[in-house]
Parts: structure tokens; sequence; C-alpha cells
């Protein structure tokens, strides 16, 4: 408690307790004794002198008092304090102009008064009292000395009133230095008193914090005698850790709570040498003989007489568990990492500094470990440009992660080869990484080029112009110099039906087959393939006979009686490319092949008996049928060879999933979810190659059919795939047509199909389909065009020559899925009918095809 520095007013809160209650008991007491006496003064003045002036005033004053007392009853004490002082100071003042003289009695009141005001009021009050009684003083004693006071036979002067003030001045500055060296006395008591009870509230509580703090550490703690090694004190946590009874620890020597004698020497080592121990790890014993790692912190110290030992005890257990089982996590990373059979990279996020670089990076792009060590990704030349790696960083901060990301790299050899690469960001000590796996998908792009230029070798070119397309896109995707395709005649001779060498179509000719690799071909029922170490002649026909040849493979062509009609055959100057897909690339084109030749044979067969129409007309029927089972044998050939071992791949995936499933690596399932989706694609582009195959065979069945009716099928098909869109559809009602309703089926199938998908990205999509108004221009009135309008990606209509082409896409697989064979599927049916279609659209603006299928009566 801090005191004001002013004494202030004594009778207030302000003041100390003490000497507040001090002063108001001294006011009562005075009080009392002013209205005990004042009576007696009263009435002996009154028997005296009877009623008059004096009597008066000592009336008054005793009622005054009498008040004043009544007032301190009820609280009002330190107003009671001022009143009494002032009234006594006029009563004074009062009766000594009553007796006429300021050397009465009377001015012993005012005495009493000055006295009064330096006990019990504030300064200021104080010293205005003290004013007022000197004024006053001094005015009676004016008074007196011109005789304005009733006569006395007392003689006054100046010096009497100069008397009265010194002596009151004197009593008023005795009384108030001395009520002031009581308070100062007091107030320093008082404090030092405080500061007493303080400190012992502090030194309690002090105490009872680290009692608390010793008791309720959840570390278990103990103090210990040095020398002895008794326990004096242990908390719970200390009880509860080692499982024995606290009459069993405190006070005695503790049982060996050490598992290892030689930490126990250790510690006590360790604490006579420096007087503490700081995270000893150490091994420690309970009870049952449970066996527990701790870390152990102790120092020595010296309240009294005897060395005390204050321990405290951690159980680490789960942190010893956790950090072995984080080192066994690294180690398994790093035998993952190193023994995978992706290329595996951690570098730095900000600069691309190579941080770690596993041994399969060799395989994939050629670098080896040595070579990114201390260099970033540009500086080894890894990306072919900073344009390149700044993409795939802004996509890996944007996504989070990268799962498949195309790209180009470049290999040690300083080829730009395309890469998927799976990314991840992570942490290595506080400083952003990326993980990344790199796959060099080279192979699987030229394998899809191989299938492209399948798809454009069975073209929808005839006759002679077939065949030399074949020959030159069969070179093209098995990297062959020479490609032959010929007829056997008469006398085992090979007329050639196309032929291309060292990039040169040549004309056709005819060779005799005796003694040659072609004749042993034509004698196989699958393909001969023939290599020699080194470039040489074979025998073969010309323009091969006398070319330095390494490798030979020929495919023999068979009728359905499985006579020898045709062989395909391919050479090589240098060691040919090694593909596991050449004997099925090698079938389909020679399956083709045998098609296309019986048509051929056909031809002629029907141009030699032109004469009769009705023969012409059986003999084509015969030929249609025909050309229908060698499209089935086409299928079934695409599908035995290509399908089966895709069936294959996949049921054998499964099985080994199956059979390793608890022992595969995040990694390995990633691998087989990867052939797995390419043997789906392969499938698909199979599948849908041999629908384009397909749409051009047959005869047209044209009839009235409702394309409203089968619009809303397909819409409810694409709405029960993808039940949780919302697209608006438009599809004008009666809109009929004269078409193959199977055909038109597919073309619908495929228009609103595509509407459906490259509109998904759009959040109000719209989906239309009408009838065109016949415009005045319109070359034919009568045939109904029809649209099929959407608000989704749309195109580039630079780029809509394209659009029609077999495995030609506008829009990249991560955007939108497909195989590119949908619209070329649909041309070929529209023109079958004799219609056409024409597109045209917008990039993000949408896509509009208009379509017709021609008069009736035409069957393409």
């Amino acid at each position: 408690m801090t005191l004001p520095a002013d004494d202030g007013a004594p009778l207030t809160a302000a003041q100390p307790p003490g000497i507040r209650q001090y002063q108001e008991r001294s006011l009562f007491v005075l009080l009392l004794g002013i209205a005990l006496s004042s009576p007696l003064v009263t009435g002996s003045v009154f028997a005296r002198e009877g009623l008059t002036p004096l009597s008066l005033v000592a009336m008054a004053l005793t009622a005054a008092v009498w008040l004043l007392l009544g007032l301190y009853h009820y609280g009002q004490r330190q107003r009671v304090a001022n009143l009494l002082v002032y009234v006594l100071v006029l009563a004074s003042g009062a009766a000594i102009a009553a007796q006429g003289s300021v050397r009465s009695s009377a001015s012993l009141v005012m005495l009493a008064a000055v006295v009064g005001a330096g006990t019990f009021l504030p300064r200021r009050s104080m010293l205005l009292c003290a004013a007022l009684a000197i004024a006053l003083l001094g005015a009676l004693n004016l008074m007196e000395n011109r005789g304005l006071l009733p006569v006395t036979d007392m003689d006054t002067g100046w010096a009497v009133w100069v008397t009265q003030a010194a002596v009151l001045l004197s009593l008023l500055v005795a009384v108030s230095f001395g009520r002031r060296r009581m308070i100062h006395a007091f107030q320093a008591q008082n404090r030092a008193l405080e500061e007493v009870i303080r400190t012992q509230d502090e030194l309690k509580a002090s105490q009872a914090h680290l009692q608390a703090l010793f008791r309720n550490n959840p570390a278990a703690c103990a103090v210990q005698v040095l020398a002895s090694r008794t326990l004096v004190e242990a908390n719970e946590a200390f009880i509860q850790m080692f499982g024995y009874p606290r009459s069993e620890l405190l006070h005695q020597t503790p049982p060996t709570l050490w598992h290892h004698p030689p930490d126990r020497q250790a510690f006590r080592a360790a604490l006579h040498a420096s007087g503490r121990v700081r995270g000893m790890q150490a091994q420690g014993r309970r009870k049952d003989g449970t066996l527990f790692d701790a870390k152990v912190h102790a120092e020595v110290v010296r309240p009294g007489d005897e060395d005390l030992v204050m321990v405290m005890v951690i159980d680490v257990t789960a942190e010893v568990a956790s950090r072995r089982e984080l080192e066994q996590s690294r180690d398994r990373f790093s035998k993952a990492f190193n023994f995978s059979p992706l290329g595996m990279t951690i570098t730095r996020l900000s600069d691309g500094q190579f941080v770690e670089v596993n041994p399969a990076n060799e395989r994939v792009l050629g670098w080896t470990q040595a070579d990114f060590a201390g260099r970033n990704a540009l500086e080894a030349g890894v990306w072919p440009s900073r344009e390149d790696r700044d993409r795939y960083v802004a996509q890996l901060l944007h996504d989070g992660r990268l799962a498949g990301y195309e790209t180009r790299m470049r290999t040690k050899a300083g080829e730009v080869v395309d890469v998927k690469v799976w990314a991840e960001k992570i942490e290595l000590d506080g400083e952003p990484c990326i993980l990344s796996f790199t796959l060099n998908v080279a192979e699987e792009k030229r394998r899809e080029a191989i299938l492209l230029n399948v798809a454009q070798g069975v073209s929808e070119e005839v006759g002679e112009a077939f065949f030399r397309s074949l020959v030159e896109h069969l070179a093209r995707a098995i990297g062959a110099d020479g490609v032959m395709v010929g007829e056997v005649g008469e006398h085992r001779r090979l007329r050639t039906l196309a032929t291309i060498w060292q990039g040169q179509l040549l004309p056709p000719q005819e060779h005799p087959l005796h003694f040659t690799l072609c004749e042993q071909t034509l004698q196989q029922h699958r393909l001969l393939q023939h290599e020699i170490p080194e470039p040489g002649p074979m025998p073969l026909v010309a323009p091969f006979r006398h070319a330095p040849l390494r490798a030979f493979a020929g495919m023999p062509l068979r009728d359905d009686d499985g006579a020898p009609v045709g062989l395909l055959m391919a050479v090589w100057r240098d060691r040919p490319p090694r593909q596991h897909d050449l004997p099925s690339l090698l079938t389909i084109f020679g399956s083709r092949c045998t098609a296309e030749l019986q048509r051929l044979r056909r031809d002629r067969e029907i141009a030699s008996l032109h004469g009769t129409l009705e023969q012409r007309v059986a003999e084509r029927t015969a030929q249609l049928h025909y050309l229908n089972r060698e499209l089935d044998a086409f299928a079934y050939t695409v599908s035995h060879d290509l399908k089966s071992p895709l069936r294959a791949i996949d049921g054998f995936m499964h099985l080994l999933q199956e059979q390793l499933d608890d022992r595969l690596q995040p990694d390995d399932r990633d691998l087989m979810q990867r052939v797995q989706d390419s043997v789906t694609r392969m499938g698909s582009l199979i599948t849908d190659l041999l629908s384009l195959a397909r749409v051009s065979q047959g005869q047209l069945q044209r009839m009235d059919t409702d394309l409203t009716d089968l619009a809303e099928s397909v819409i409810r098909r694409e709405r029960d795939r993808d039940p949780t869109r919302e697209v608006r559809i438009c599809i004008a009602p009666g809109l009929r047509a004269n078409c193959d309703p199977r055909m038109a089926q597919i073309v619908l199938e495929n228009l609103l199909g595509n509407a459906w998908k490259y509109s998904r990205q759009q959040p109000d999509a719209m989906i239309e389909l009408g009838l065109l108004a016949a415009t005045p221009d319109a070359v034919d009135t009568a045939v109904p065009q029809f649209y099929i309008r959407d608000n989704g990606a749309g195109f580039d209509m630079s780029r809509a020559d394209r659009l029609f082409k077999p495995f030609t896409r506008l829009h990249s697989p991560q955007e939108f899925e497909g195989t590119g064979i949908g619209l070329a599927t649909v041309r070929r049916i529209i023109e079958r009918h004799g219609g056409e279609i024409q597109a045209q659209g917008a990039v993000g603006a949408g896509a509009t095809f208009r379509f017709s299928f021609g008069r009736p009566g035409i069957d393409g």
C-alpha cells in the first residue's frame, strides 16, 4: 500500500486506517467532552449574569455541539470536524465580543479551535481556520481599542493581539508538525509491515508453486541424498513410471532402477565431476522387469548441510521407436528410390538443382548419376529450353501434383524424346523440392504412329492405288528399305502390284520365284523372317536380288482354300528395329492385301463375264458375299492377332496383381495400372478401326426414318452415363429422313456424343438438333438438311480440313478422350448415302455440323 505525499484530509479513506481510526475516536471524545461541559459553562454563566449575550453564546454553542454529535453518529465525520472547528472559532469570537475584551477567557476557546484545526483538518482548511482566528482576533482587538465593545475594566493594546496571534501560530505549528511526524512514522511502519507480509505471501506462494510443479510435473521427478542415495521425495509420475509403491522408495535406499550398471556408474561419475547431468540416454527397469528408454537430467543442490540430487527422468520409448521407424522408412524409401525401374529425381524447386538421382535415369534417358552431380536440370541439358521447365513447374504449382504430364526431354545422346512425368512437391530440410518419376514414352508414341499408318494404309483407296499407299505406309511404319506386294500367277511367277525401294515407287514387273526366299515364304503358313550377320545378297527377286541386305520378312497371302495367291515382303539393309508387334502388323497388312487382291481377281472375272447381265449380277452378288466374308476374315484376323494378345496381357496383369497384391509397392501398382490403361486404349483403337472398316461394307437398307426418336434415345443413353450433368436439349419434333436406320443411329451417336462431350466444361451446356430452312441457292431442295449445334469447346476453322480424317484429333487427350475415328465414320456413312456433311466452329464458341442423307435410291 502506497501512502500519499500530502497528509491530505485526515478523516478520509486516503489516510492509513490506524490514523483515521485514531482521529475519529479523538474527534468523538472531543465532541463528547464539549457536549458535556458546555451545558455546565452555560449554566454557570446564566447563574452569574442572567440572560446576557454571553449566556446566549454559551447556549448556542451547546446546541451546535449536540447537533454535531448527532451528525457524527450518522457518519458525517469529516464534515463534523470542519463544522466543529469553525463553530468554536465563531463562538469564541462572539464570546469575546460579549465580554468586551480579547483578554477574556473566551480567547482560550479560540485557542482550542486552532489546536483542533491542526489535529483534524487538512492543510488548506487548517490554514484557513488559523487565518480566520487571527483576523477575528485582530478585528476584536481593533474594536476594543476604539471602544466599540462593551466597556470593561481590562485595558488592551496591539501587544495583546500580537501575543495572542503568536501563541496561536506557535500552537498551530507545533500541533501540525507533531501530527505530520506521527503520520510519517506510522506510514513508514505500515509500509514495513506490508512489505513483510507481501514477502511472506510470495514465499508461501513460491513454495506452493514449486511443490505443485514438482508433484504435478508429467516428467518423473525425485530428490535423492547424494552420499547415501536415499530418496527424499518423488512425485506421482516417478512412482507410476517405475511401478514401485511409495513406501518402497522414500526415505530408504531405492532398488536398482538402472538396467545397465555402466549407465549408473557414468551417471554418478558425471554428478561428482560437474554436479549436473543433461539428457543422458539410458534404459530404466520397472518393478515388473519391463525396460524402457529414458533421458535423464539431474543437478546437485545444497539447501542445508548435505548435498541433494534433483533427478528428472523422461520416458522416450515412443520417441526412440518413432526414430527407428523413421530410419527404417528412410531405408525403405532409399531402396525403392534406387531400385525403381522408373527414372526418379529429387530437385530443388527454386533452381532445379539435383538433390538425389536414382540409377534408372540412365536406362530412361541415358543420364548417369555423375552427369547430374552439382548441376541443375538446365545446366545438364535435360530440358530442351527454359520455357519447357517453367511450364512444367507452373503446372505443378497450380495443380499441386502432376500425373502423366506429357512433355519433351533431351537424352544424353542429344535426342529430344517424348516423356511422361509424375511429380509431387515435397520438403527436404525445410527446402521445397520436387520428387519426379520420368517415363520415356517415345516407343509408345512410335507404336501409336504405327497404328495411324495402319489406318492410313488400310484406307479407302482400292486397286493399284491401294497397294501403292499400302507399301508406302508399311515401309515407314516398320522402318524397311523396301516393301513389295505381288500376285502369284501361273508357273510360280510373281507379278508385282506395288514396290517401294529406298523411297522410290517402282513400276510393276514379273519375276520367277524358283530357288528364292519368296518361294520359301509361299510354302509357309505364317510369317517367315531371315537375318544374316553382315549385309550381303539374298536369294530374292529384283530389285532386292543384288542389294546388300541384313534382314528379310515375308507373309504369304492365301485364299479361302489355303492356296497362295500373293506375297507381302519387306527388306532391311541394316539391322531392323526390334519390334515385338511386327508379326501382328504384317498380319494386318497381309489380311487387307488378301482381301483387296481377292477383290481384284473377282473384278477381273466380272470383266471377263461382261457379256451376260444376269451373270454379272450373280457374280457381283457372289463377290459382295465374298467380300463380306473377307471383311469378317479381316475382322477375325484383327481380333485374333491384336485383341487376343491384348486380352492375354490384361488377364495376366490381373492375375499377377492378385498374386502379388500384398507385396506390391505403390509404384508397382502405378506401373501395372499404366499397362492396363495402355491395353484399354489399344483395344479402343482396334475396335474403332473395325467400326470404320465395317461401315463401308454391306447393303444400305434405306427407309423412312424418325430421326427425332433416334436422337432422343441417344440423349437418354448419354444422360444415363452422366446423370449429374445439366444440359439443355432442344430436338425439333418430326425430323424424318430416307436413310438406313442403323447407319443413321451411328451418325447421331457420334455427333450428339461429341456435342455432349465437348460441352461438359460449359456451366450452361446446350445441344440442339433441327432442320435447316431451304435457301434459294440450294442445289436440291427435296433433300432435307439437318444440323446439330452445341456451345462447347469448338475448334479452329484453319484446321477444319483435318476434322474428318481418321485418327486425327483437334484436342489433346488430356482435355477430351477419344480415338479420332468417330467423325471419319460419320463422313463415310453420309457419303455412302450420297449426302454431304460440313462443320463450322470457333474456339470456345461451340460447333455446328450440317448434314444430309442424299436422295432416296442412292447406295454407295
